[in-house]
């Protein structure tokens, strides 16, 4: 069987839960995993059984179908949780029967297509193939379990950086790779956050990706104070070593959150122009929190109405409100805030 898993970071993850019943199904035969080359080192330690196989990002894709066909004869299943053209090409081309989503030429391209239900979470975006497989849906309750080797490099990532992992550490992660400007809450608000943290007994530390340096400057100016960056040359194994060692993490619709949350590591995901319904981080005890608004989720990633007032006005103290209740694992309800564990808040 050979599956062909989403690019960007928090579609991999949402796509984890269908990958694990998939494999599970498997187990007599060979389950080939097809990632890019930055998430390989991730989906090998949470599916060891499996065969990982990555490719560049935007490689030609019929070299990657001479690497297929190197490999021996062409898988039984296939399957693409990409809506991309290309993925569906090449899917068809190493695999005797194939199966993805009717978008980009899926029909034509597949053996057989389907339409994802976008009225339910992304995870059972799948649900459709795997039934047809025989299979139940993709499991909401899934969590990724990394080696005890990862997760003691990543509590010598945050110790090298001068974090006690004692020290109740609180990511803080600023950055939308694959959203744009209308998922970002203000750099300024993050550093308000660190500021508060670092008074309430936290320890803030800031999590980003590749080419987010610049969003984690704004953060630690606007919150005058020496905070660790941590993340920015690892690749995404790297980052869930990271976040495995962290008492909660903060952050935006992005990866981070949601392999924080996939890791069990306590989450606040801020949201603004993106549906909570369809891509909030799967835990069930996390914190979503957004500020209501009539022309919000818009679905844009950059803002029409150009004030981004749905993150904009999403205020530090009620977010840390989120963040420290989490850290302490207190079923509470803030007069203040007015959340709960598992809750959606709307200012």
């Amino acid at each position: 069987m050979l599956v062909d898993l989403p690019n960007w970071l928090g579609d991999l993850v949402m796509a984890m839960p269908a990958t694990d019943r998939l494999i599970r199904a498997n187990q007599d035969g060979t389950t080939i995993l097809h990632v890019r080359h930055a998430s390989a080192g991730l989906v090998s330690a949470i599916f060891p059984g499996a065969q990982v196989v990555h490719s560049g990002r935007g490689e030609n894709p019929f070299r990657t179908v001479r690497r297929f066909r190197r490999m021996g004869p062409r898988a039984d299943i296939g399957l693409t949780m990409r809506n991309a053209g290309r993925a569906k090409v090449v899917l068809r081309m190493v695999s005797r029967w194939s199966t993805g989503t009717t978008s980009q030429g899926g029909r034509s391209l597949l053996n057989w297509a389907y339409e994802p239900d976008f009225d339910r979470h992304q995870i059972h975006d799948a649900d459709a193939a795997l039934a047809r497989l025989g299979l139940e849906g993709a499991d909401q309750a899934w969590r990724a379990v990394l080696p005890e080797a990862l997760i003691g490099l990543g509590q010598r990532v945050l110790r090298e950086a001068g974090v006690d992992p004692d020290s109740r550490p609180v990511g803080l992660a600023p950055g939308v790779a694959a959203g744009g400007s209308a998922k970002q809450w203000p750099g300024a608000h993050f550093g308000r956050l660190a500021s508060l943290l670092k008074a309430g007994g936290f320890q803030p530390v800031v999590v980003i990706g590749p080419g987010e340096s610049t969003v984690a400057r704004a953060v630690i100016e606007a919150s005058g104070l020496d905070i660790p960056v941590i993340a920015e040359d690892l690749d995404a194994a790297g980052l869930a070593a990271v976040l495995s060692g962290l008492s909660a993490l903060v952050g935006n619709d992005s990866g981070p959150a949601h392999l924080a949350s996939a890791l069990g590591v306590a989450t606040v995901a801020l949201f603004g122009p993106t549906d909570e319904g369809r891509t909030a981080p799967m835990a069930p005890d996390g914190v979503i929190l957004r500020h209501q608004m009539n022309c919000a989720p818009c679905g844009r990633t950059i803002c029409p109405m150009v004030h981004q007032a749905c993150l904009r006005d999403l205020d530090p103290i009620k977010v840390f409100d989120a963040a420290a209740g989490r850290v302490d694992r207190l079923s509470f309800q803030n007069p203040s805030s007015g959340l709960q564990y598992g809750s959606r808040s709307y200012a």
